[in-house]
């Protein structure tokens, strides 16, 4: 075998090697499958009083990371960016997930709504990197004040609702 073919040979092992390795390490999910929760077809903001027009602005630009309604692009399915994707994902739901909203107590949607204003008006959400791969989720000024006109009238309707 001429030395050309012996590394044509030991590239293509090589390479069909990380390949195999890639695809098995995919397999693996630090924070657990989230792709398989059983509520990924509930609706956001059960139990809150919103009106379409929120629902819908919430579901396009908050859904992939604080929500089980979650969009899988391509690339997350390949580690390491899969894990990385999916961190990103299971710490958006730990902080909010809009799916679970009627799980929360009173208390807890009132201060959920608090920060999740803060967080918009202060520029922190959606995240610069997500923005970066996914434009479309930033939020227009006139989007940012229809969101935060929504958080004080539903925080006003909770405060009001716990005080009965």
């Amino acid at each position: 075998m001429t030395a050309k073919k012996e590394v044509l040979n030991s590239t293509m092992l090589g390479g069909a090697g990380v390949l195999l390795v890639g695809v098995a390490l995919s397999l693996v999910h630090p924070w657990g499958n989230l792709r398989l929760d059983s509520s990924r077809d509930a609706p956001i903001l059960q139990g809150a009083s919103a009106p379409n027009e929120i629902r819908e602005l919430l579901a396009r630009k908050c859904n992939d990371c604080h929500s089980n309604r979650t969009r899988w692009p391509l690339y997350s399915n390949f580690a390491p960016t899969s894990w990385l994707v999916e961190h990103d994902v299971h710490a958006g739901r730990e902080h909010l997930n809009l799916s679970r909203w009627e799980e929360y107590g009173i208390d807890s949607r009132i201060d959920l709504l608090s920060k999740m204003g803060s967080q918009i008006r202060d520029g922190k959400m959606p995240l610069k990197q997500y923005v970066l791969l996914h434009p479309e989720a930033r939020l227009s000024d006139s989007e940012r004040k229809l969101i935060q006109n929504w958080i004080k009238v539903e925080r006003k309707r909770l405060l009001t609702q716990e005080e009965k």
